[in-house]
């Protein structure tokens, strides 16, 4: 996914009506990007995540590579492109800081990557008559198993031990280990580095517990926790509103170690449930979870619309229902309405569907514009810059964005980039190339809308751990001058599970460069009817 999309909308926002605001692109020569086309060092796990945009390099290596001495296996770059220092020259890199390299390319542009590694240690200690998962404290190389209070310390028996990288050697032999009535030291080396862990067993109560769930519209992810050797532990729930309890089915059960999870589907939206954990006899303590809101936008099918200040808007009113905003603030000045409503073409003939949003590039006085419709709003012109705020505040997640859009596109005739500013394009061959429309959306844990300002060069950033789940759409094709229904899927992030949303953006643009000024005079796109979907499964990443 490109990961500018904002930054280049900003773009196409911004028209003034002054000669000020008449950005000339001096460069008399292609720009040739410096760009890392490819990227692996031995130990390396999955694929480098390259951001063209960021200008970085990002990979996930073993636990058993030494950071300090990584070996690089690939590095590739465009012709008459140098490094510095050059991949030839390092063939071990030193990871354990984000490394920089400076590209060149021709004539004397220079470019600043970053190229960092993480790694994930896993470590555990698992034990009979186990209750809760070890916790570990890997500053100061201490870890604490629980056992059951009827289970004397004196004589543990550790089942399985890993506390280093993999096929470190743990001394003393753990299995010979058993008298934990004071702390025990193990000393785990690799490659002929050694660190001494102390050991500690801690006797707690031997319960089921229960632990919060991630509800979502429709579905929800349960978690507990169980001894371990608990005889097929699952989980009971019910609504709310119900003494009937139900029981989720084991093939959605999950057990590692003390730790229980399922998912249960077939949820109602905004509904409260009850659950808990059981195992044999034995149940946990109940709680409670409400799913989301299988909620809309207000206006998602772009059926109202309204003029003030001589600007059209997306909205009934610019007051309790204002959501959605354009380009059309800036716009104004150079007399043109990117951003109209359209009541003749529409995407369906059903009784609500009224009007539906046209989006079309123009030259506007002395600069180009694309058409597009976001939630947010626009703030201020800012001297060559603007203030634009992305967001609206959204509490639910949806797993798609739906509609109906139309496009027909143009061939790109207007070429004409702000200079010093990289360009996701290449600037010498992109003019004669069909333009293209892009729609996307982003679900957010922002405080607030995000603030953007070109002139502050503040930028979205995708990478932002804020950033929940994303998904986009874009067309160089077009649709015959017809609408097509189309379905976006929002991919959620991994690293966010069971955090909340706070904010969510959409966008449509009629001309995905025209932030930079490029694009095709003429492109047209309409959008019509958008809505969420909760129905599914999630895509994680």
């Amino acid at each position: 996914m490109k990961r500018n999309v904002i930054y280049r909308l900003i773009f196409s926002l911004l028209l003034t009506g002054a000669v000020a605001g008449c950005i000339k692109n001096d460069i008399p020569y292609p720009r040739r990007l410096g760009k890392i086309t490819a990227f692996e060092v031995s130990g390396q796990i999955g694929e480098a995540v390259i951001d063209s945009t960021a200008r970085t390099v990002a990979v996930e290596v073993a636990d058993t590579v030494d950071l300090a001495q990584v070996r690089l296996v690939r590095f590739e770059m465009p012709d008459n492109t140098v490094s510095d220092p050059s991949p030839d020259d390092v063939s071990v890199l030193d990871l354990s800081e984000p490394m920089e390299f400076m590209l060149t390319t021709w004539p004397d542009q220079h470019y600043t990557w970053t190229v960092s590694a993480t790694q994930t240690m896993e470590r555990y200690i698992r034990v009979e008559n186990q209750v809760r998962e070890t916790q570990f404290n890997s500053y100061e190389r201490q870890a604490v198993v629980y056992v059951s209070t009827d289970q004397p310390k004196d004589s543990i028996v550790i089942t399985e031990m890993k506390l280093g990288p993999t096929g470190s050697v743990i001394t003393p032999d753990f299995t010979t280990v058993h008298d934990f009535t004071s702390p025990q030291e193990f000393t785990t080396t690799y490659n002929e580095e050694s660190e001494v862990w102390t050991v500690w067993v801690m006797q707690v109560e031997a319960t089921l517990t229960t632990q919060d769930a991630d509800a979502w519209a429709q579905f929800a992810y349960l978690y507990g926790t169980v001894p371990e050797g608990s005889a097929s532990p699952g989980f009971r729930w019910r609504r709310a509103d119900s003494d009937q309890w139900q029981e989720v089915d084991q093939s959605s059960v999950t057990v590692s170690g003390t730790s229980v999870s399922a998912l249960l589907t077939g949820l109602d939206a905004g509904t409260e449930y009850v659950y808990k954990i059981y195992s044999d006899v034995q149940e946990g303590a109940e709680v409670t979870f409400t799913t989301e809101q299988a909620a809309q936008m207000p206006n998602m099918g772009f059926d109202a619309w309204n003029t003030t200040g001589g600007v059209v808007y997306p909205n009934a009113d610019q007051n309790e229902n204002f959501w959605w905003d354009s380009g059309n603030t800036g716009a104004r000045l150079g007399g043109k309405t990117p951003t109209s409503q359209e009541t003749s073409f529409l995407a369906t003939s059903d009784e609500g569907n009224t009007s539906a949003a046209r989006l079309e590039t123009v030259n506007a006085l002395i600069a180009m514009a694309g058409g597009n419709v976001f939630s947010g709003y626009f703030g201020s012109i800012q001297g060559l810059g603007a203030e634009v705020f992305f967001g609206r505040p959204f509490e639910s997640r949806p797993l798609t964005l739906s509609g109906y859009y139309s496009y027909e596109p143009v061939t790109i005739d207007n070429v004409k980039p702000p200079s010093g500013v990289e360009l996701p394009f290449d600037e010498s061959t992109i003019a004669g190339q069909s333009d293209r429309c892009h729609i996307f959306v982003y679900v957010t844990a922002w405080d607030g809308p995000y603030r953007v300002n070109t002139t502050e060069h503040r930028y979205l950033d995708i990478n932002d751990p804020d950033v929940l789940g994303y998904g986009e759409l874009i067309d160089e094709v077009g649709t015959g001058g017809e609408y097509k229904q189309f379905t976006i899927n929002i991919k959620y992030r991994e690293s966010n599970r069971n955090v909340k949303p706070t904010y969510c953006a959409v966008v449509a643009v009629a001309s995905q460069y025209a932030d930079y000024f490029t694009g095709g005079i003429g492109s047209l796109m309409y959008v019509d009817e958008f809505s969420f979907g909760y129905d599914g499964d999630v895509i994680w990443e």
